[in-house]
């Protein structure tokens, strides 16, 4: 399916913000798996969608797989970049896979014509509407019922791509929100790092980008250091005081670590979120 995909497409994938692109040296690689890090007081969100929206004004192909929120919360960020997620999935340019409304089926119900119920009063039928009157576009969501198997949610990615067909000009993208639930919700280590190495090896092969996030101060710091030795690259967001005004915080990008780029290393952008937009402090 993916043999040559990326073969004369950018070789690399832009957040679309001149400033952290340039320190990147042009973007992430494509073929390569970053880790974005934050911590307690940071949103990296807006560094994420800014990513993704790149990805579809640049005609790639883009998988989000999200364990923390659902497609509304998204679907709001991603119309802050001027994208209106509900075409892009009807286009077949973006698929959502939920992590988060099916995992352990909490508040999500299979009615007896096996169609997902949401627990809200809104199901998803065969008319093609769903019951707020908006497009269904239930058919092209993946639902992930069960975190505690990792190697089932590299297989739901490659599932949602299935559509997509190989060609020199085709580019893929993609973000995992987040690490921390898998890792939470994995029996042992070993299974984390069994997911993390298989969607490496899946990016690689088929010349796709991965972005995948973690809360770092919810783990320990040895298990953070050893995700971060598997990464392609690292990217830290913390948050630092405005000089300009004591009363605001910015969010400053520090880059960890870039395999084949030791030169990136330390290099920092700060920006000022605002209503899901970044706008270079």
């Amino acid at each position: 399916m993916f043999g040559n995909i990326g073969g004369t497409a950018s070789q690399t994938c832009k957040f679309g913000l001149p400033t952290l692109d340039e320190v990147l040296g042009g973007g992430i690689p494509r073929g390569q798996t970053w880790l974005i890090e934050d911590q307690i007081g940071t949103d990296y969100n807006p560094l994420i969608m800014s990513y993704l929206a790149n990805g579809l004004q640049s005609s790639d192909y883009i998988y989000l797989l999200s364990t923390e929120q659902n497609f509304d919360y998204y679907k709001t960020r991603f119309q802050a970049f001027g994208i209106n997620p509900v075409m892009q999935i009807q286009a077949n340019r973006l698929r959502f896979i939920d992590a988060f409304t099916g995992n352990y089926q909490v508040g999500l119900n299979m009615n007896s014509g096996g169609e997902f119920s949401s627990g809200f009063g809104q199901s998803f039928g065969a008319q093609g509407f769903d019951a707020m009157g908006g497009p269904d576009i239930s058919e092209t969501i993946e639902y992930i019922t069960d975190l505690t198997q990792p190697r089932e949610i590299n297989e739901a990615v490659r599932r949602s791509l299935l559509h997509v067909k190989e060609g020199p000009t085709t580019g893929i993208r993609g973000a995992v929100l987040s690490l921390s639930s898998i890792i939470h919700a994995s029996d042992n280590h070993k299974e984390v790092f069994t997911f993390i190495q298989n969607r490496r090896a899946m990016d690689n092969m088929n010349k796709m980008s991965s972005i995948i996030t973690i809360h770092a101060d919810a783990h320990d710091p040895i298990l953070l250091r050893g995700i971060e030795h598997q990464m392609d690259g690292v990217m830290r967001v913390t948050p630092v005081q405005d000089p300009s005004n004591p009363n605001e915080t910015l969010q400053m990008v520090e880059i960890i670590h870039a395999k084949g780029k030791a030169e990136l290393t330390g290099r920092k952008v700060v920006f000022r979120f605002s209503s899901g937009r970044i706008i270079p402090a």
